[in-house]
Parts: structure tokens; sequence; C-alpha cells
């Protein structure tokens, strides 16, 4: 059997994908390499306000309510934010397993335990091979993360700085969401608190290297208590020359759909899941594949959205990343003192989620 699109990937851009695309009546497979859906959980699924104006989350996904973050300087001083809106956090293996039934209830054929090993074209068509099989499709979309296999055999290079994201839950008084910014712990990144209640929290980091050793000096600091991570991913980000190749498109992290000052992808990967859902669904109306097809349909028009602000973001992240922690703790009672209103008007979505 020839299908239409097929997609590599079951997490969240990906199940997205699927499920506009098979709404369409276009034959449809979703290939996920995990038999669980959203494990291993790579996201603290923190969110804000415009997550559920695109899905309709269901109420037992929505884990909590938060509107407040400390933000702690390197010699402890801290200053609060408060957004206008409040963020969401979510069960985030709860979100993806949600996504991906809904692009199964929509009419994909979905595939769990099957690991996509290679591609090749053949007669105007792509073949796929898995650990399973081999499958033909018109299009295939690869939403296989930051280390994206599909990008790498489409020789569409992604940017070769990376961070690895280490996370565990645990225990402790909490009210607010909490960044901890310093070079001894957590150097170019910051650690992080996400509340799901004031005794539960999500607790983690990310570093470029040793990110095992931050990790648990962030722990002893905040939670006194050591634990195994239970949510590890890689946070790839910037701005990729090309994200299009001949009837291939890249999205979600593959793509670098991600805000580089904190590492958020959800909301960039749902409105980069619009886009190459759009672009699939016009290519077999239209009956064209190229590359240059793709380039004006997916690349340029999400880019025109997204790039923007994945742009700002990384202004921001140059500037906040490369201060000394002097520096830091000078700008942070700065703005405990004085920067509040000019801050409230930054948009929480480019800071946290």
């Amino acid at each position: 059997m020839q299908y239409d699109i097929a997609v590599i990937g079951g997490a969240l851009s990906g199940s997205r994908t699927a499920e506009l695309l098979a709404r369409k009546g276009h034959k449809v497979l979703l290939i996920e390499e995990h038999s669980e859906i959203g494990e291993p959980c790579k996201c603290t699924g923190l969110v804000s306000w415009r997550t559920p104006d695109m899905v309709k989350l269901p109420k037992e996904i929505i884990v909590n309510l938060v509107d407040m973050a400390n933000f702690y300087a390197p010699d402890g001083n801290f200053f609060t934010l408060k957004s206008k809106k409040q963020i969401y956090v979510l069960d985030r293996p709860g979100l993806d397993r949600f996504l991906f039934n809904s692009a199964a209830e929509a009419g994909a054929t979905v595939r769990t335990s099957e690991t996509f090993e290679r591609f090749w074209y053949n007669n105007g068509a792509i073949n796929i091979k898995t650990n399973r099989g081999t499958y033909d499709a018109k299009i295939l979309v690869g939403a296989d993360g930051g280390n994206s296999l599909v990008a790498k055999q489409a020789s569409l290079e992604m940017p070769k700085n990376f961070f690895s994201g280490l996370q565990t839950t645990a225990e402790g008084d909490f009210e607010n969401v909490e960044l901890w910014f310093g070079s001894k712990l957590c150097p170019r990144f910051f650690g992080w608190i996400v509340p799901e209640n004031n005794h539960i929290a999500r607790v983690g980091i990310a570093a470029e290297r040793n990110p095992n050793f931050y990790y648990q000096n962030f722990l002893r600091k905040r939670v006194k208590s050591v634990k195994n991570p239970d949510v590890a991913g890689i946070i790839r980000f910037g701005v990729m020359k090309d994200t299009a190749s001949d009837r291939i498109l890249l999205v979600g992290d593959a793509a670098c759909q991600m805000k580089p000052v904190s590492g958020g992808g959800i909301t960039y990967g749902l409105i980069g899941a619009q886009f190459a859902a759009d672009a699939c669904n016009k290519a077999l109306e239209e009956n064209k594949f190229s590359y240059k097809f793709f380039k004006g349909e997916y690349d340029e028009r999400w880019k025109e959205r997204l790039a923007p602000g994945i742009k700002k973001g990384l202004f921001y992240r140059n500037l906040l990343f490369n201060m000394s922690d002097f520096q830091i703790n000078a700008a942070f009672k700065l703005i405990s003192t004085f920067g509040h209103r000019f801050l409230e008007k930054l948009d929480f979505d480019l800071l946290l989620s």
C-alpha cells in the first residue's frame, strides 16, 4: 500500500501533522519508535495560553495553572514577574498520547515500537525502511527530534550547538515557577522549578557539557536530595538554512522550531505542524513535490511566522548568557528595583513556554 504521507515521530509535532492530514482524507502513516507514547518524556510541559487556542486540551491533561515566576541571580537575590495570562503546566506524556490517539482517530495508520532506518527515492515516490518493513509514500515528514535521522539522510544541516536537559519530579515547598542562573549552577542556561502543586515540582537543568554534574548540584541546592532524572532531551536551536527537500520536510524539534531562551517547543511545534500539514495537503492536491515547491510553501512560510521570534530569542539568549555572574547580579538588582514595568511587557511565551 502506498501512503500519501509518512510521518516519522509520534510525539507532539508528528502526531499533530498526521492528524491534520488524516482529517483531510489523506492516507497517512505515523511511525513511533517507542512502545509507550510520550515515554521517555523530553519536556517540562509548561505552555502559554496560546496552546489551548490551538488544541482543545482535555481537562485531565492540565496539571496546574501558574502566573508568577521568580528569577534568581547567582548571589541568591531574585525578582518576581507576573504574567498577564495564566501559564499551563501539562501532563506532557499525556499530551503526546492525546495527540497520537487523535491522529489514529482521524484515520492515520499508526505504528509503535517501530524504528525508522533509512529512505530512498524510487520511481516518483519515497521508500521508507524500518526495522519491521518497507513502505512507500509520496511525502516523508521528519518529526524525529533534535537528532533527526531524516534530516541527516536528507543532508539538511542542523545547528551544531545543543544542550542536554535533565529533569525529575521532587518534593518540597513550591509556589511559583523558578528560574536559577549562574555559571557555577548552570552555565549558559538555567535551572528550573515548575510546580505541579505546592508540594511537588518538576526540577531540572540543561547544559552543553556534564549535564548530570549540574543536575545533581542543583537538586542539592534547591530540594536537598538527589534523584535520577526521569526526563531527558536534546535542545537544539537556531534557524536552519533548509527544512525541506524533494518530497521531504522537517517539523518540530527536527526543524529547530524551538525558543532559544527557554528551549520550549510546544507552541512553535504546533504552529509548525499546521504549516507542514498545509504544505503537504497543497502538494498532494497539485501533485508537486519538489524542493522548490516545499521551500516556498513550507520552509519560507513557517519561517515568516516563527523566525522573527527565534531570532529575537537568540538575541536575548546571547545578551543574557554572555554576561558574567557579577553582571547578572547587578542586572537582576536593577530589574528588581526599577525594571518590572519593562519586563512585564515581554511575552512570557518567549521566556518560559
